[in-house]
């Protein structure tokens, strides 16, 4: 190990008995035991039935051959023969598939290469008791897992497992909790029960074969039926039999895989043990709390760099920039920031407006990062932080950042004539494009992502002098500017409780704390709305609450001009309406040409498409002369707008759709509705910021 690194130390006075599988862990391995057990018995009994059928069907068809000679029981026999014998070939054809381990998006790295984090492993795994990796893989993304090649024999024989480490997890995270993050996967490599996840695997294949797996089969059950009518009532009677053969082994994957999903939680709570046990409780929930805001930041920046390649531009290196997104995340969210810029996030972040329902769900095998917090929490091993970034374990950091993000482009439209941009350069385009849109700190995001609602300002004018006593500190409370976010919390409560009615396998739900049944849902969903309704109201009176506050602080010459600007951006708001819902209208009937559909049906949606566009066209004219619009559509867009009203397209000419004429619309019907939301939002920010500065100045 080099010298000059300072390790993380193990926690000290740790119980080792805090590593011991709990009781529900060792319950869960003995259901999956018995799904296992229960998988093998129900595929023995198919078997032995598919080969019983085929004895009989087999019997029965040589018995009509030699009872009569003719062409009819010649045909019959064989058809007999032939069904049972594909019958058998159904339960065993999943043996005949190939297994391939597919390593795309993983670059292997050897201890010549990577001495120092070889060396790092090696010693985690010496105090986790934990063999060492048989290979290790970097991958590009937030993630770190433990796998192997799981093949047929890989349920009987020892296979020695594979770590990935993903470097947008090594960017996000110091060295101590770094360790905490491995040691949780070598706990992993350490459990015996990792076993049962190749058992479910290849039992899982066998199901998939059986149950989706069948094009192949297909065709060849459809070629035998082609050949005589007899053999084609063979074929409607093989498929009665596998059909019931499927529906079997539909009770059963329930049955072995929502097992499995519990032993699995089970086993993340044992890995989190063994983690905290090697590396401290405290790094343990910093690194999860951290991977949380590294995996948004992560997705929100190749979303970024998915809508830059198609003006053919590229980024030279993710990692220095993902580091810039979580950077301006922790500004945004006032959070501290360590001493490699990334947020620190303590307890309080836990906010809220996070959802108040709460689904045991069975299909996951990750228990939630509050579930793990509070095990974490019991177990209470402290460490002292190791503030080096995580990249100190890595020799030519640089260079295996631009291989994995070369990786990522390798399966895209870049070129080597794609323009690579680099971190100075995505730094200022980024903040640019935040600075745009974003409004005073003095709202604090009570006014982001919404319309401000319309009241009548003459009449809130002459009220404001009755409402003398409001202070700024008592409209802009959190519990005031937080309320936009806790109605979308709500809202999508509703549809979270509105599903769980829908679905039969949820049985029960927590929401605030409280235990329901599956048919308590609806009256659920009515209390939300209706507190979701109080606080829409409360919106509605805040807002123009909001503008009295300043109206009255205003001196004359500002007031006028507050109202003026409250006028103008209520006009505005209440004229793009009708765009919206034109582009709405328009954009629910074009949105089914990505799906498959019948030549009627598309035939169909296009005229929808088309009656639709007779209004919208005119519309999309209208706001591009307007004034007030005109110069927020930038050049590019105004050529795409001309563009599509200058042509008389037509989608679909059979037998294909016509991409070009697709892109056609879709380039200026968006440039359309982006210039009127730009407008909007300028509209808006202009008036809040005026606002602002007649509070400010009170």
């Amino acid at each position: 190990m080099n010298p000059t690194l300072s390790l993380p130390p193990l926690p000290a006075n740790a119980d080792r008995n805090i590593i011991k599988p709990s009781a529900s862990f060792n319950k869960n391995v003995y259901r999956s035991i018995g799904a296992v057990l229960l998988f093998v018995i129900t595929y023995v009994i198919l078997l032995l039935a598919a080969i019983g059928l085929a004895v009989a069907f087999g019997a029965l068809g040589v018995a009509i051959i030699s009872a009569t000679a003719s062409f009819l029981t010649l045909v019959l026999g064989a058809a007999l023969i032939g069904s049972g014998l594909m019958l058998v070939y159904f339960v065993i054809k999943f043996i005949f598939q190939r297994n391939k381990v597919d390593y795309s998006g993983m670059v292997e790295v050897t201890e010549q290469e990577q001495p120092m984090l070889f060396d790092f492993i090696r010693q985690l795994t010496a105090e986790a008791k934990a063999p060492f990796p048989k290979r290790i893989f970097l991958s590009a993304d937030v993630n770190a897992a433990v796998f192997y090649n799981s093949s047929f024999w890989s349920m009987f024989l020892p296979v020695r497992k594979n770590l990935t480490i993903g470097l947008g997890l090594v960017n996000a995270l110091n060295v101590s909790e770094f360790k905490a993050v491995m040691a949780h996967e070598f706990g992993h490599f350490s459990q015996r029960s990792m076993k049962f996840g190749s058992y479910v695997y290849n039992m899982n294949k066998v199901i998939y074969n059986m149950l989706y797996d069948n094009e192949g089969y297909g065709r060849l059950l459809n070629s035998m039926s082609k050949l005589h009518s007899l053999f084609f009532l063979t074929a409607k009677i093989n498929i009665w039999i596998i059909t019931g053969m499927q529906f079997i082994l539909k009770k059963v994957y329930v049955v072995l895989n929502k097992t499995y999903m519990r032993l699995s939680r089970d086993m993340e709570f044992h890995a989190d043990a063994m983690a905290a046990y090697v590396s401290g409780s405290n790094q343990v929930i910093t690194s999860l709390r951290r991977i949380d805001i590294a995996q948004s930041c992560y997705n929100e920046l190749l979303n970024y760099w998915s809508a830059q390649l198609s003006k053919n531009k590229r980024s030279d290196n993710l990692y220095p920039q993902h580091l810039v997104m979580m950077n301006y995340y922790a500004i945004k969210n006032n959070l501290a920031q360590d001493v490699n810029g990334l947020p620190v996030i303590t307890g309080a972040m836990d906010v809220a407006n996070a959802s108040q329902v709460i689904i045991d769900d069975q299909w996951s095998s990750h228990p939630s990062t509050t579930d793990r917090e509070h095990h974490l929490n019991i177990i209470d091993l402290k460490t002292p932080v190791v503030h080096s970034s995580a990249w100190s374990l890595f020799h030519d950091a640089e260079k295996l950042q631009v291989l994995l993000t070369d990786d990522i482009y390798a399966s895209t439209s870049a070129t080597a004539k794609t323009e690579r941009i680099d971190s100075s350069a995505f730094k200022e385009d980024f903040y640019k494009d935040v600075n745009e849109f974003l409004l005073d700190k003095i709202y604090a995001g009570y006014y982001d992502g919404r319309f401000i609602n319309n009241f009548n300002v003459d009449e809130a004018v002459a009220l404001a002098s009755s409402q003398k006593d409001l202070t700024l500190g008592e409209l802009l409370k959190e519990t005031n500017t937080s309320l936009p976010t806790a109605t979308d919390r709500m809202q999508q409560d509703i549809f979270t409780l509105q599903n769980i009615v829908e679905r039969k396998d949820i049985k029960t739900f927590d929401y605030k704390g409280n235990k329901y049944k599956n048919k308590m849902a609806v009256d659920v969903v009515k209390e939300i709305e209706q507190q979701r309704q109080e606080a829409v109201n409360k919106i509605e009176a805040l807002d123009k609450s909001i503008f009295m506050y300043a109206y009255n602080v205003a001196t004359d010459e500002d007031k006028a001009l507050l109202v003026t600007k409250y006028k103008r951006l209520f006009a505005l708001q209440d004229n793009s309406a009708t765009d919206f819902e034109l582009y709405n209208n328009t954009m629910a009937y074009f949105n089914k040409v990505y799906n498959t559909m019948p030549y009627e049906q598309i035939t169909s949606n296009l005229a929808n498409v088309y009656r639709e566009e007779r209004k919208l066209k005119p519309r999309i004219k209208e706001m591009m002369a307007d004034e007030q619009t005109r110069p927020y559509i930038t050049g590019e867009q105004l050529a795409a707008t001309e563009s599509y009203l200058a042509a008389n397209l037509v989608y679909f000419n059979h037998p294909t759709y016509d991409n070009d004429a697709i892109v056609t619309f879709n380039e200026g019907v968006s440039a359309y509705i982006s210039a009127i939301g730009k407008r909007n939002f300028e509209a808006k920010k202009d008036l809040l910021s005026f606002q602002a500065g007649i509070v400010k100045g009170n």
